[in-house]
């Protein structure tokens, strides 16, 4: 099956799209997302305000691109450090959680862009994109610990929806701490807690 080859065009476009959404990670992570212009992403990108503007409606945008980029690594990071198959199904549920918990505990980065992000995204918008992200891996461990028979028959859909508020506030209260290690480590403990309630 033959494929097609992105032209110049679009591969020059998509380093375009990418050389700005780097930019403005770097820019919002110093300088703060009000702060930051359009202008100064064009700057730090070496393009015109222009080809931003060619990629994104406006700096909200960029903002929401940039966020969404950060939550998928961590949930990437979450998926690599769930156990091989052979371990039980609830394992992998732990270990899931306590590797995306802990990733706002060694990742300033991800707790201050978490917390602008309630701001210039709202929570509505958070939630939004934590759903498209992190909702399909929550439904599938959790199908998994039920038809093991490690965790309670309950519904998957609703279940999963319930640990996924359970979790973004999980790391809004890590993110907000003064000391996240030790915030973490109490968010933990209550989120291992809430989960118990789950296992069979």
């Amino acid at each position: 099956m033959s494929t097609v080859k992105p032209n110049r065009r679009e591969m020059y476009a998509a380093l375009t799209r990418t050389a700005v959404v780097d930019a403005a990670r770097e820019l919002f992570g110093t300088a703060g997302y009000e702060a930051t212009s359009i202008d100064d992403i064009a700057r730090a990108s070496q393009t015109s305000k222009g080809a931003v503007y060619h990629h994104f409606r406006d700096k909200q945008e960029i903002f929401a691109e940039v966020f969404q980029a950060g939550q998928e690594r961590l949930i990437a990071r979450a998926i690599e450090a769930m156990p091989p198959a052979a371990a039980t199904a609830w394992e992998r549920v732990e270990a899931a959680t306590r590797a995306f918990l802990e990733a706002y505990v060694e990742d300033a980065e991800a707790r201050h862009m978490l917390r602008q992000a309630m701001t210039v995204l709202g929570w509505d918008r958070v939630r939004e994109l934590d759903e498209r992200m992190a909702l399909p891996l929550i439904r599938e461990t959790l199908a998994e610990a039920i038809e093991a028979g490690e965790a309670r028959s309950v519904s998957v859909p609703v279940a999963a929806d319930l640990l996924l508020g359970l979790y973004c506030n999980a790391v809004l209260v890590i993110a907000a701490g003064a000391d996240p290690a030790r915030t973490a480590g109490e968010v933990q403990g209550v989120v291992s807690a809430l989960l118990g309630g789950l296992r069979s």
